[in-house]
């Protein structure tokens, strides 16, 4: 299911460490984790990282597929 996103609130981007934790589970939840992923890729879109470059790449193709607004 793709999500298109358009935010509704002109607050600044988020600068908050990120923590994960680990609960084992039955079934995993690969819609959940490939949401988390994207947004912490497009959330360090533009820093010199491998991470920021992917988040630089995902931001382009949502960009021009007219999915977000920059």
């Amino acid at each position: 299911m793709v999500r298109s996103y358009q935010r509704k609130t002109d607050r600044p981007d988020s600068d908050r460490s990120v923590w994960v934790r680990y609960e084992r589970r039955e079934e995993v939840n690969a819609e959940k984790i490939a949401e988390v992923l994207i947004r912490l890729a497009l959330r360090a879109a533009g820093e010199n990282t491998e991470t920021g470059r992917t988040g630089d790449y995902l931001r382009d193709l949502l960009t021009l597929s007219g999915r977000i607004d920059p």
